[in-house]
């Protein structure tokens, strides 16, 4: 969580973990340029890491997108490719069969 000073040309010459005077931006650790300024190469093996564990929220993301769609009658179910509907029905009944055997206090159907 950087603070950055930036050079009149608008290079990174300075970080510190607190704003303090003309240290006033905040760039994340794994902004490009916070990473080309301290040397550091990129941890390929992290950045996998994250990109899969957002592909698996992104699905839930679509899945949850498709059903309010379907519940709102924009789309029918049946507009669907037939891969998809074979997958939402199987995705469903996995997730039904989970929460059969392990409830929680909030179900895939609440809202918070």
């Amino acid at each position: 969580m950087p603070f950055i000073k930036r050079d009149a040309q608008g290079n990174i010459i300075a970080l510190t973990s607190q704003r303090e005077g003309d240290h006033d931006e905040y760039l994340p650790t794994t902004d490009p340029e916070v990473v080309s300024f301290l040397g550091m190469e990129p941890d390929q093996d992290e950045a996998l890491k994250a990109l899969r564990e957002s592909d698996s929220e992104l699905a839930r993301v679509a899945e949850d997108l498709i059903q309010v769609l379907i519940e709102k009658q924009v789309i029918l179910f049946t507009d669907l490719p037939d891969a998809v509907q074979q997958k939402l029905v199987s995705r469903q009944k996995l997730r039904s069969l989970l929460n059969q055997e392990n409830p929680s206090l909030l179900s895939d159907d609440d809202m918070l």
